[in-house]
């Protein structure tokens, strides 16, 4: 799919009635066309065309209906004074759930009126209109579906004991009871058992010891599973539990303590109960009787239990899981270092080794084995022949210890032989023998439970003298010598210093599916989802949609986003005549997004409050032509299997194995008898709300410029540009070959990828992809469904076969939020050009529902960055809705109570906290940009709270008004590549920041009609105002300096510029004067980093010093913009460094606000651009022409100008659209002309008065306009 270029797309519309010089267009509620899923009191915009000039709206009558265009039995606005055509309020009476709503303007104008109609969809408004839908997910469980729900619906009991503050207890002991009488008649005979304690629990069944709990940390999260056990032999049934609960490890005194339980009662006739912890329960503490599980002592003196919550409940969440047992993670502390016999020191080069395990009993079959492992220097692992995994190819990656998990042996006759191709670098100093050695260890899980450790000693085999088939388990190794042993875990070179990763660690994705029938003709089909986490969902095999990545990631604890579609088109509907049903299947496939983490990370995302197994929450509302409905939920009915994608991790990658495919899974006639039922899951703790932010596609589809091969078994892949995304990979091979994609922005010298975790983020995956083929014996193709990368290259390692990839076995695949254009730029300057470019691909390559710092990283929403891209954002894109969704995030990222929002967004905990106002500013500045661009007070009114909120509590830790700040004009040239504060005092910049959301939010409140807040804002915006120039205007030097700066600061004088924080406009020529001194000093460089930057060309301009200005913009050496492109940059980079960690990071490169306001002129002085000045800064320069756009409120206002030189003067074309007023300026004393014409003369033109050595003004409504000035 390609991008839309073109604008915001004209919505489905009707024009009613036009008069000959004025229509109707892109009609749009809640700034979408034709929208589905509204939830919320909606809005009314249009845009009106007229071919006549100063055309502005009068008045507009709304209507609303619920039976047709231009009806109104829901609503009439009646005729409504306004000379605006965005965000009409409606104001009719509450909407219906699920419901289409017609909807009719009439507008008047000057010119005459004009009508037109759209439509819309109300989403699902209340918790209630998701009826009984429930939740769903993966269900692994080895205990029957029945009891697994009773375990999520069962509550947390304990005994009642002084010192108890639920849900904490002291230290110590208690003892739980139940007696269970079954109906009449019914003899229990076996029960199937789920528990879990916080901390221990040892379990009874009619005074008979059940089992007990591993005394292991957070045993708790793991339900314990006990199967068939015995209650013959009496008529009621005695459920007794001792359970631990330890010392708080922190504090030594109470913690969390509680017990949950569900049992599976079976009966002598076949039937069966369920029974649950729950306040019929009983308790003790000291002193427990001796023989408290026997039926025969009595617990009638016992209490009852405390209930302390159903499942799900804090502290405990959704955290404890019922799966089938796996064998335990390793540990490399029995494990010994080995190496090849044949040298004694070891050298560079390749040596094989193999080990052979047998079952230690004869009825006991290998079922799986877990196992890490790394190697000095590098390592590939197989089993059996096929390989397995391999470690980075990087310096000191030995450090990591690679894992892999849930490892299926099936070698013949119950042997499993393990080999490992491992390789030793040269000493990177001496190019001679370095340290090398190898360090195994295994978990093997047997049929009959039992387990066998094995590890890397003496009994492996080595050699130097590798055969092609080393791997192969029928070869004979019995001539390979034994493997040198060098000293068990611990011992010198490498001491304990291995930590261990989990590259390979499965957490598969689960399948979905039900199967529904229709009888009847449908007239509307319309899907609501949401999840915890990523839905890929299907109707009868096709997707529902191109959207990717979807729902968006937010703040899952406190909300949560639902997608809305039509999916009419993919119902399978019998025909009138017909008498008989027609199957239909809904699918879905779950990945883990921010939701469900499992690797760990510096952000902690895979301990984020929310975090949970992804779940599902899915309608489908049917209407039949005789008017009747009906709705398919997700439900216990829904048939789930673990697929083919066996690992997904947004930052990491995913793990695709084909051998799960499933053919026709998602389709009509599928046989799904043999999948589990579906898991009914605890709700998530976010409030539902239809998804706000334009979906995620996948825009763009791009060819390899070039495949190469710089080292034997590398395939490295560049492309036109960096992007985000994913690769879709073609191959044919052999069952099990192991394909390995890692993607990066940057080349080593030798031309392979820099693809490496350097600065060890992740604990386990970084940008990789894996592919294992299901040798079909056709070609088999892999695209990623749950993840995206940032690249323009990759690297394949394993590719099958002896012939290279082609282009077509390797497709870029482009993705990110599908914005529509909303502005453009270009110029007689091929660098400004391609630095626009290069801009906007940034901001596209970061937006992935909310907009983040960088793709490849991090994928964080950095607040600072956002807040100083959003002008940006506003000026190229349609970012509102974008933007007024990561407002909302921002908000929900506040306290309860007081404090700063978090510093990204959403946050997981991490970071919280923070002072460090230039980014927490975000929460003022976004909605205030927002309105300013596009008139929406709703962003304001709905942040309002904690906007006020938080400047108060900003201010409260500002002494005498001087704020500091712990992120400062992060990244100038002087700092690391790998980012960093500048040489100079962070209270300027703090404190510059203070001042401008107070007087920001004293327009905020000006806006809302709160006057109270509106003055006091203000007031304190003067008194901070007053001590920063008292703290930092320098008298003598006339500039702003700090405390502890090394030299002049570029960044402390352009934000007192840009806030208007200059006591006069004397003191702010001197401060622009001075900027402009020290760029001169430089060699015309720049010396700015994130804050400063988007300043620095808009303030030289504005103080006279445009020329300094542009020769900025075009410098190409060292620090510049130029200089990203003179080396090869198609995006905006981290670092003015070429090391700069990031090449694909927006927030230096935020000049875009200059090529608008300042080299096209395009000034707005009203909101949402109702009242424009156009003023190019450059009509006589080298800089000889420029034109472009940007989308209004009112419709696209156009500028293109050039020097022509000579006689023929500076051309202006402007296009004005209906309803904005604009002031265009010519240079002093200009002779200005209009289509040939004196502008006296000009239809629709007005001379404004001149000003002594002012420009020449002109007054224009809207029409096109081509102006000459002489």
């Amino acid at each position: 799919m390609k991008p839309n270029w073109l604008g915001a797309a004209a919505s489905a519309f009707l024009v009613l009635g036009v008069s000959a010089q004025v229509t109707l267009n892109t009609l749009l509620v809640e700034n979408k066309p034709a929208p589905l899923g509204i939830d919320v009191s909606p809005r009314f915009s249009w845009l009106i065309d007229s071919s006549a000039r100063g055309v502005a709206q009068e008045s507009y009558q709304l209507k609303v209906s619920k039976v047709s265009a231009g009806a109104s039995d829901v609503w009439d606005s009646g005729v409504v004074s306004s000379p605006n055509p965005y965000l009409a309020p409606y104001g009719g009476p509450a909407l219906t759930a699920d419901t289409t709503y017609f909807w009719s303007i009439n507008v008047v104008t000057t010119a005459g009126s004009a009508s037109a109609s759209s439509n819309f969809t109300t989403g699902l408004l209340t918790s209630g209109d998701w009826g009984s839908s429930s939740w769903i997910g993966k269900n692994v469980s080895i205990v029957p579906a029945s009891l697994l729900t009773a375990f999520t619906s069962a509550q947390w009991i304990w005994a009642t004991e002084s010192g108890q503050t639920v849900p904490n207890a002291p230290p110590g002991q208690v003892a739980l009871r139940f007696t269970y009488t079954p109906p009449a008649g019914k003899t229990p005979a076996s029960a199937t058992v789920l528990a879990t304690a916080d901390d221990q629990f040892t379990l009874y069944a009619n005074g008979a010891l059940v089992g007990s709990s591993p005394n292991t940390t957070d045993v708790w999260k793991q339900a314990q599973i006990f199967n068939d056990v015995s209650l013959s032999g009496s008529s009621t049934t005695l459920f007794a539990i001792l359970a631990t609960n330890a010392a708080d490890v922190g504090t030594g005194g109470p913690g969390p303590a509680g017990v949950l339980f569900s049992a599976l009662i079976a009966f002598t006739d076949g039937s069966t109960a369920l029974v649950s912890s729950s306040s019929s329960w009983k308790g003790i503490n000291a002193p427990i009787p001796a023989n408290f599980q026997s039926p025969s002592t009595s617990d009638s003196s016992w209490a009852g239990v405390q209930t302390l919550g159903a499942y799900g409940v804090d502290p405990w969440d959704t955290s404890v899981v019922v799966a089938a047992p796996t064998p335990t993670t390793p540990t490399f502390t029995t494990a010994t270092w080995v190496w090849n016999t044949a040298v004694a020191s070891p050298v560079a080069g390749n040596v094989a080794f193999r080990k052979t395990i047998s079952p230690a009993s004869a009825t006991a079959t290998p079922v799986s084995a877990a196992i890490v492992m790394t190697v000095d220097d590098f390592f590939t692992l197989y089993l059996n022949g096929a390989q397995i995994g391999s470690s980075p190819n990087a310096s000191s990656e030995w450090q990591v210890g690679q894992q892999f998990d849930d490892v299926k042996l099936d070698g013949a006759g119950g042997k499993n032989v393990f080999a490992v191709l491992a390789t030793n670098n040269p000493d990177a100093t001496s190019g001679g023998p370095s340290p090398a050695g190898l360090l195994f260890s295994a978990n093997v899980l047997y049929s009959d439970g039992t387990t066998q450790a094995v590890v890397s000693d003496g009994s492996w085999k080595a050699t130097a003298d590798i055969p092609n088939d080393f791997a192969d388990p029928g070869l004979d190794d019995s001539s390979w010598g034994a493997a040198q042993t060098e000293g068990t875990y611990g011992v010198q070179p490498w001491a304990t210093n291995v930590g261990i990763a989990d590259p390979l660690g499965e957490h598969p994705a689960p399948l979905l599916r039900k199967s529904f029938t229709l009888t009847k003709q449908v007239t509307s089909a319309r899907l609501y989802y949401a999840a915890g986490g990523y839905a890929h969902i299907t109707l009868n095999g096709l997707p529902v949609s191109d959207h990717v990545l979807s729902p968006g990631f937010t703040k899952y604890d406190t909300r949560m986003q639902y997608v809305s579609l039509d999916v009419m088109h993919l119902l399978s509907i019998p025909t009138p005549a017909a008498t008989s049903s027609l199957e239909n299947v809904l699918g879905a496939e779950l990945g883990r997004s921010h939701y469900g983490v499992t690797q760990g990370s510096v952000w902690n995302w895979n301990s984020a409050p929310w975090h949970g197994e992804p779940v599902l929450r899915l309608v489908l509302s049917l209407e039949f032509t005789d008017g009747s409905t009906q709705r398919v939920v997700s439900d216990g009915t829904w048939k789930n299997i673990e697929g083919p994608t066996r690992l997904d991790d947004v930052f990491g990658g995913e793990n695709y194995n084909a051998s799960y495919e499933i053919p026709n899974w998602n389709d009509q006639g599928f046989d799904d008898s043999a999948w589990n039922t579906a898991l009914v899951a605890t709700a998530p703790k976010g409030v539902l709300v239809s998804a706000r932010n334009p979906p995620t596609r996948v825009v763009a589809s791009l060819t390899p410029v070039s495949i190469t091969q710089p080292v034997q078994g590398q395939y490295v892949a560049a492309f036109e540009r960096v992007v985000a995304g994913w690769v879709r990979l073609t191959a044919q091979g052999p069952k099990d070959t192991l394909i390995t994609v890692h993607y990066g922005e940057k080349l080593n010298p030798d031309g392979t990828v820099i693809w490496q975790d350097e600065q060890h983020y992740y604990e386990n995956n970084w940008q990789t992809d894996r592919f294992w083929l299901a040798g079909t014996g056709a070609p088999e193709t892999f695209e990623p469904k749950f993840s995206y990368k940032g690249y323009q290259y990759i690297t394949i390692f394993g590719w099958p076969g002896s012939s290279p990839p082609t282009p077509a076995d390797i497709i870029g695949q482009v993705a990110h939020d599908d914005l529509d254009k909303y502005g453009d730029f270009t110029s007689s300057s091929d660098l400004l050009n391609k630095l626009h470019v290069a801009a906007v691909f940034t901001l596209l390559n970061n937006l992935h529902s909310i907009p983040t710092d960088c793709p490849t990283f991090e994928k964080n929403g950095w607040t600072g960055d956002a807040q100083l891209s959003a002008e940006s954002f506003l000026s190229n894109l349609d970012a509102t809705d974008l933007l007024g969704k990561y407002a909302q995030d921002t908000t929900d990222s506040l306290a309860a109570g007081s404090g700063p929002p978090a510093v990204i967004i959403p946050d997981s905990g991490w970071g919280a906290n923070n002072q460090a106002d230039p980014w927490h500013a975000a929460l003022i500045l976004i909605p205030a940009f927002v309105y300013q661009y596009r008139g929406d007070t709703r962003i304001l009114s709905d942040n309002y709270d904690g906007m006020k909120a938080y400047i108060e509590f900003e201010l409260g830790r500002s002494p005498n008004n001087i704020a500091t700040t712990g992120l400062g004009d992060w990244d100038t040239p002087e700092t690391s590549p790998l980012g960093g504060n500048p040489p100079e005092d962070p209270r300027v910049p703090a404190t510059a920041y203070l001042y401008h959301m107070f007087d920001t939010m004293a327009t905020v409140a000006t806006v809302l009609g709160k006057t109270s807040d509106a003055s006091s804002f203000a007031s304190q915006a003067v008194a901070i105002k007053n001590a920063f120039n008292a703290a930092f205007l320098n008298p003598s030097l006339g500039y702003y300096t700090g405390v502890g700066d090394s030299g002049y600061r570029q960044s402390h004088n352009l934000l007192s510029l840009a806030f208007n924080l200059t006591p006069n406009a004397t003191t702010a020529q001197v401060v622009a004067d001075s900027v402009v001194a020290d760029v001169q000093a430089r060699g015309t460089h720049l010396n700015t980093g994130a804050l400063s930057s988007k300043q620095l060309l808009p303030m030289l301009t504005q103080h006279g010093h445009a020329d300094t200005a542009l020769a900025l913009a075009e410098q190409t050496t060292y620090p510049s913009w130029g200089y990203w492109i003179e080396n090869g940059a198609t995006t905006m980079w981290e670092h003015w460094l070429l090391t700069a960690r990031s090449h694909d990071h927006h927030f230096l490169g935020t000049f875009e606000d200059w090529f608008y306001k300042n080299v096209l002129g395009i000034q707005a002085t009203s909101t949402a651009f109702h009242n424009v000045n156009i003023a190019p800064a450059y009509t006589s320069s080298n800089l000889t022409s420029a034109s472009g756009w940007m989308r209004t409120p009112f419709g696209n206002l156009t500028v293109s100008w050039a020097n022509n030189g000579g006689d023929a003067g500076f051309s202006l074309n402007v296009g004005v659209p209906v309803g904005v007023n604009a002031t265009v300026s010519f240079a002093v004393g200009a002779q200005v002309q209009e289509a040939g014409k004196p502008v006296a003369q000009a239809a629709g033109i007005s001379i404004l008065p001149a000003v002594a050595g002012g420009p020449v003004r002109v007054a224009v409504g809207s029409g096109t306009y081509s102006f000459v000035a002489k």
